[in-house]
């Protein structure tokens, strides 16, 4: 028969053990959202590189800038999709995470 101290210490090893997974989770969780947000702050900022470029070649040539032609607007656009791309996959693994922690969450209630 287990003594009374041996049921609190495997109490404790296990609430212990519950914790450090609900932690880790929560560190996956936290690190995707930042990776997501850190994307999205890089599409602001190409998006805000892209309008200037067209706005000062549209004012310094005097409405004779064909963007379309230009190499380095074409090149930001370029960038802008594949950050986009990467912010698909990120917004992806965050709802796998999340999918699969509801899915852990179940089994155990089961």
């Amino acid at each position: 028969m287990d003594s009374l101290w041996e049921k609190i210490k495997q109490s404790l090893i296990d609430s212990a053990s519950v914790a450090a997974e609900k932690a880790e989770y929560l560190g996956k969780i936290g690190r995707a959202r930042l990776d997501i947000a850190e994307t999205r702050h890089t599409i602001r900022d190409r998006f805000a590189d892209l309008g200037g470029l067209v706005y000062g070649n549209l004012k310094d040539e005097a409405g004779s800038f064909d963007p379309k032609g230009n190499e380095n607007v074409k090149q930001l656009i370029q960038t802008i999709d594949g950050l986009e791309d990467e912010l698909s996959k990120r917004e992806e693994t965050l709802n796998r995470l999340r999918t699969e922690q509801d899915d852990k969450e179940e089994a155990e209630t089961a």
